[in-house]
C-alpha cells in the first residue's frame, strides 16, 4: 500500500511538473484596426543627380493575425497619406496590403516581419507600384495594441519614367490602435 501511495504522488509529480512549466500565452489572433503616424524619407536617383525629401506619413491600418503557438502569420492592408507635396517626393495616397509573420516573445509582447505590395499615387500620371518590407515590434494591452515599426519600399519609377532611376523609401511608424 505505501509503495502504491508513493508510486502515485510520484506518477502525479510528473504530470505536474511540465504542465507547470508551460508559459502562460496570449491570443495574438484576432482582427485589429488602427491609426498610423511618423517619419517619411523618399530618395531619389536620376542621372547620377540624386534628391531627398522628407515629412510626416499619417492613416489607417487593419488586418487579421492567427496565431500557432508563438507563431503569429496575418494579413493586413493600410492606407496612408504624407505631407511631402513638392520637391522630390509628390507622394499622395499609399496603399498597401501585405502578409506578417511574428513571433510571440511573452504574453504581451511580439517582434515581426512584413513584406507586400504598395501602390502610391504620385504626379507622373501613373501610380507606382512596388514593394514594401519591414519589420516591428507590437505589445498588447487590453484589448489595445501598439506598434513600432520599420519599413522599406521600392517602386518602379524607372518604368514610369522611361528612364533609369533609382529610388526608395524610409519609414519610422507607430501605430495604436484595438484588438478585436
Amino acid at each position: 500500500m505505501k509503495r502504491i501511495s508513493i508510486a502515485l504522488a510520484l506518477g502525479a509529480a510528473l504530470v505536474a511538473v511540465p504542465a507547470a512549466a508551460q508559459e502562460e500565452t496570449a491570443d495574438h489572433g484576432g482582427f485589429k484596426v488602427g491609426a498610423v503616424a511618423g517619419y517619411d524619407v523618399i530618395n531619389l536617383e536620376v542621372g547620377g543627380v540624386s534628391g531627398n525629401d522628407s515629412g510626416v506619413v499619417y492613416g489607417v491600418t487593419a488586418g487579421y493575425d492567427i496565431q500557432s503557438g508563438k507563431g503569429i502569420i496575418g494579413a493586413e492592408v493600410e492606407v496612408t497619406d504624407t505631407s511631402i507635396s513638392d520637391g522630390v517626393g509628390n507622394a499622395g495616397l499609399d496603399i498597401y496590403g501585405g502578409l506578417r509573420l511574428g513571433y510571440e516573445m511573452d504574453a504581451n509582447d511580439l517582434i515581426y516581419l512584413k513584406a507586400g505590395y504598395s501602390n502610391v499615387d504620385v504626379d507622373l500620371g501613373d501610380n507606382l507600384e512596388g514593394v514594401r518590407v519591414g519589420a516591428g515590434f507590437e505589445h498588447e494591452f487590453d484589448g489595445f495594441f501598439g506598434r513600432l515599426e520599420y519599413r522599406y519600399s521600392t517602386y518602379n519609377v524607372s518604368e514610369v519614367l522611361g528612364f533609369e532611376a533609382n529610388d526608395n523609401r524610409h519609414q519610422v511608424v507607430v501605430s495604436v490602435g484595438a484588438k478585436f
